[in-house]
């Protein structure tokens, strides 16, 4: 894959057959482009003028629209997608890991305690130290780290830290029990939780667990948001992923604009605010996805817990959100918790009558299989994070039962709980049961649906958003659990080169 000189492309216009015509400000060729409309339609390139895509067709087709100020990429006959959108990511964590330490460079385990130990050196006691990249396999063994290796070096701060792939994580004595993690505690989620011989936590931690280790994490003061923000975004671009539906529950819109105006947003995002604020975003005149092209608002996120005691008082809520043209989506983990949210979402759906409201619930994958074609009746969406659910022994969470009902489905992380790139969740969805396409599908157009932008993007093809990624490999004939080793080689966003691997 190469951007092409100047001259080289002048002559390659010139050779074209409609020089007349040539407006693209950038274009694509020599790529095998995989455009995600219905049908599977495949071209080999793209062109692109303002933020839009202008055409997409053979070379000769592109090259005919080009003209000596257009840049030009040669893809070299790598896979071409449209950006990724991950339709559940809490933002702001994610730039905190990476404003954490460091642990990618360790070679052993000693390397990583020392690295946290000097981490620790400069923070005051009861201060959290939040890291990822620490890559076992590295070390001339398998065998995992515990919370011994690094509670001497950190005995006044909570560690949480993740490892390369972001499936597990390590936590030391002081974190486990700040999230209630003990030898006697018994949850749900005991599975994800890596015992000894005397039933007390190692501090390896994996799936939902960590998101009661990391519940006890004090949230980023304000002023850190943009920096956050900033951080998590360029991150995104680096794994090819263009939008992402925040459900951090703040509302952050004015620091997105602020960063989008000052041109430190390299990623579209559709910040959702708490339930409890949906009279107030009312009376603003906000209804779902309202805003710009770069940033938007209007969606709405809850907690449920299976408790059917709160259910009547939640119904009147998410009716009012409803009624005021905004969009809800429920956080449900369990059969109970689901089955609660969709007996909530049709009492709704009855009450206020027919429109496109585009009801979600969140975590959908434990979902009892007699309850799947309630999905389909009342038209929720089911948003899931197939990696942060992945079991190499599970097979299919609900993905294939739901979409063979006529479901739809879209695919996110949950990052900071599990990491970001999508190729992560591609990989778990195809090995759980999913074609390829299904897959990608829910991570672009599905995702784009599921925020009410499929007329604009999640699509290659004339008058969509210019988001585009190249990666390095055909995930479409790669075998499953290796999808996840395909590299991003190209993010464009608005029709720009965001991200270029080295």
């Amino acid at each position: 894959m190469t951007f092409l000189p100047r001259c080289l492309l002048i002559v390659l216009v010139l050779c074209g057959q409609h020089y007349s015509q040539a407006r693209a400000d950038l274009v694509i060729i020599n790529a095998n482009v995989r455009t995600m409309t219905a049908g599977g339609r495949t071209a080999r390139a793209i062109a692109v003028t303002g933020n839009k895509i202008m055409a997409v067709g053979t070379d000769r087709d592109i090259l005919a629209l080009a003209g000596p100020a257009t840049e030009m990429i040669d893809a070299g006959g790598q896979l071409v997608l449209p950006g990724f959108n991950d339709s559940h990511v809490h933002f702001t964590a994610i730039g905190n890991i990476f404003s954490s330490v460091d642990l990618s460079g360790a070679r052993s385990p000693e390397e990583m305690r020392a690295k946290i130990a000097e981490f620790a050196r400069f923070l005051p006691a009861g201060r959290w130290i939040l890291g990822r990249g620490w890559d076992n396999g590295k070390w001339g063994n398998s065998e995992l780290p515990t919370k011994e290796l690094i509670d001497q070096a950190t005995p006044n701060n909570p560690v949480l830290v993740y490892n390369a792939d972001g499936t597990t994580a390590l936590a030391n004595s002081l974190a486990l029990a700040k999230g209630g993690l003990s030898r006697l505690s018994r949850t749900r989620s005991e599975v994800d939780v890596e015992r000894d011989q005397n039933g007390e936590p190692t501090g390896i931690l994996r799936g939902a667990v960590i998101r009661r280790v990391s519940a006890a994490i004090p949230q980023p003061h304000v002023q850190q948001w943009p920096d956050l923000i900033e951080t998590a975004s360029n991150y995104a671009a680096s794994l090819g992923v263009t939008s992402v539906q925040d459900v951090h529950s703040d509302e952050l819109s004015d620091i997105y604009r602020d960063l989008d105006a000052r041109g430190k947003l390299k990623t579209r995002v559709y910040d959702c605010a708490p339930l409890s604020s949906w009279r107030n975003l009312e009376k603003a005149g906000i209804r779902a996805a309202a805003g710009d092209a770069m940033v938007r608002t209007g969606c709405l996120k809850h907690f449920v817990d299976g408790d059917k005691t709160a259910a009547d008082e939640l119904a009147v809520e998410i009716a009012g959100a409803d009624r005021a043209g905004l969009q809800v989506m429920i956080h449900a983990i369990g059969p109970d918790a689901i089955d609660e949210i969709l007996t909530v979402f049709e009492r709704v759906t009855k009450q206020n009558g027919p429109r496109d409201r585009r009801f979600r619930v969140e975590h959908a994958h434990n979902a009892r299989i007699a309850d799947l074609p309630r999905f389909v009746r009342s038209k929720v969406i089911a948003s899931m994070q197939p990696w942060l659910f992945y079991r190499p022994a599970r097979r299919d969470p609900a993905f294939r039962s739901l979409l063979a009902a006529g479901g739809r489905l879209a695919f996110g992380s949950d990052a900071s709980m599990t990491d970001l790139n999508p190729l992560f969740g591609i990989s778990a969805a195809v090995e759980s049961g999913l074609t390829v396409e299904q897959a990608a599908m829910a991570y672009t157009i599905d995702a784009a649906f599921a925020e009410f932008q499929e007329s604009v993007k999640g699509t290659i093809e004339p008058g969509k958003l210019a988001d585009i990624v190249i990666l390095s490999d055909d995930i479409f004939k790669t075998a499953p659990a290796k999808i996840r080793d395909t590299k991003v080689t190209v993010t464009i966003v608005n029709g720009k080169v965001v991200y270029k691997s080295r």
